[in-house]
């Protein structure tokens, strides 16, 4: 059978220019990774924090993707770069946007749609051959970042029934695609046209690239400092013990209306994890990437559990989300400055306590022959190990060769520790644990063996 390949030789861009311009992609990929990350703890939709956890996670991989051509094309993986200050500043003014739909509107009608044209440009000009790595790698980071738009577009439909808002939202998109075609793009050569049938088209170049230093503009992503995340009604966050011990009392623990006020409480605590690995990517770029893949990782594996605990709350223990309270002990860790702190508590402490937690639950309920109840909790504590092994890994990394850090981290989270016992002990009549132990510990410096505890937070 005869070969046809209709493939030709050459393409529009040179090795330097293909790798610059997977720089420029890498910069918004890692851009949108940490906007979308930032905004969830702002977010009040359940459905839309979710939702974010999904792409928070993909933007990660994109940029990881690009960052191994990169590497490939003999430049830096963990190069980004902006290709004009401009641009950069184009990605701040979306950070500052404070209303969900302005938000969303930015980024699901303006920055993804260009960067997939964007990326079907780049597929398609370069050359077939000698670059079929990058044609294959941006063709599939077209049709992610494709899905994403469909949904964003979705949600902006249902959320602008009005006139008004339609209107609103239309001025928003109009307003940052002018400043996005005023900088020049993604790659700051324009936006660029593709599919054009004449044979002159060819013939075109890029305008000259502007040479950008090492002191480029750059800003930092910070969040104001908030008691709690924002969330939609029904729910509400109270910090009397005695509005927990009405709520969640039950005669039996281990009946359906026990595991319910369980399950809803443990809603909760997967929320503020999905936001907490969210503002920890916007406002700490300077971590390690590795570690930052992790975290994206996380968000979406708690994002997840967001779906399957509401869903088991409502679909298999007949309960209503928000008839109880929601617990102020845990989100003002998520203000300090020290990003170890943050993982401290929650992922090194509480979450290593919620696996045992979650294996006690899967016993329990399969003893009661609630079958799913227990396969529900098998797969979320199989992924709380995950979680427990990322702070555990990089909690030593950052402290084994510095023992005041590490003794600082273990008073500080003792502190804090003591504090959430304190809420829970008066809310379930219960007295406080009497022995803090964090994963990060090695043998011989504290560690002990995990145990369940009565606390369902993070």
């Amino acid at each position: 059978m005869p070969v046809v390949d209709r493939r030709e030789f050459g393409g529009r861009f040179t090795v330097k220019e293909n790798s610059q311009r997977l720089a420029n992609y890498r910069y918004l990929e890692v851009q949108l990774m940490e906007v979308v990350a930032g905004w969830s703890h702002t977010t009040p939709q359940l459905a839309f924090k979710a939702t974010f956890g999904y792409h928070v996670y993909d933007h990660a991989q994109a940029a990881d993707l690009l960052g191994e051509r990169l590497e490939q094309l003999r430049s830096g993986r963990d190069r980004q770069e902006p290709a004009t200050d401009e641009f950069a500043r184009l990605c701040e003014y979306v950070w500052n946007l404070d209303a969900v739909i302005d938000r969303l509107v930015a980024v699901y009608r303006v920055l993804e749609p260009h960067l997939v044209s964007t990326y079907v440009y780049h597929a398609d000009a370069t050359d077939p051959l000698t670059d079929t790595p990058t044609v294959r790698l941006l063709r599939q980071l077209a049709s992610m970042g494709q899905s994403h738009v469909a949904w964003g577009q979705a949600v902006l439909d249902g959320l602008t029934r009005s006139t008004g808002d339609r209107k609103r939202a239309l001025e928003v998109q109009a307003d940052i695609e002018s400043r996005l075609v005023e900088c020049g793009g993604v790659t700051g050569q324009g936006i660029e046209s593709h599919w054009l049938a004449f044979h002159s088209a060819k013939e075109e170049k890029a305008p000259a690239r502007i040479k950008r230093g090492k002191a480029g503009y750059r800003y930092q992503k910070r969040s104001a400092p908030l008691p709690h995340p924002v969330v939609e009604p029904p729910f509400w966050f109270s910090d009397d013990p005695q509005e927990f011990r009405k709520a969640y009392s039950a005669d039996d623990e281990w009946s359906i209306e026990g595991f319910r006020h369980k399950f809803h409480q443990l809603l909760y605590g997967e929320v503020e994890t999905t936001d907490r690995m969210g503002k920890m990517l916007a406002e700490f770029p300077e971590l390690p990437w590795e570690m930052r893949m992790e975290l994206a990782h996380q968000m979406w594996d708690e994002a997840r559990h967001i779906e399957i605990v509401a869903k088991a709350v409502e679909e298999e223990l007949g309960g209503a989300l928000g008839y109880g309270p929601w617990s102020l002990a845990w989100w003002w860790m998520q203000n300090e400055e020290d990003p170890l702190r943050r993982i401290t508590v929650t992922n090194s402490w509480a979450e290593k306590n919620l696996m045992q937690t979650l294996r006690l639950w899967r016993t329990e309920a399969e003893k009661r022959g609630y079958h799913r109840i227990a396969e529900l909790c098998d797969y979320l504590q199989a992924d709380e190990l995950t979680h427990v092994k990322l702070a555990t890994n990089w909690l030593r990394h950052f402290t084994d060769d510095d023992a005041q850090k590490r003794d600082d981290l273990v008073r500080w989270g003792t502190k804090a520790v003591a504090h959430i016992e304190g809420f829970y002990a008066d809310a379930n009549g219960r007295k406080a644990e009497s022995e803090v132990h964090f994963s990060f510990l090695k043998a011989g410096s504290g560690e002990l063996v995990d145990t369940a505890g009565s606390i369902i937070g993070e």
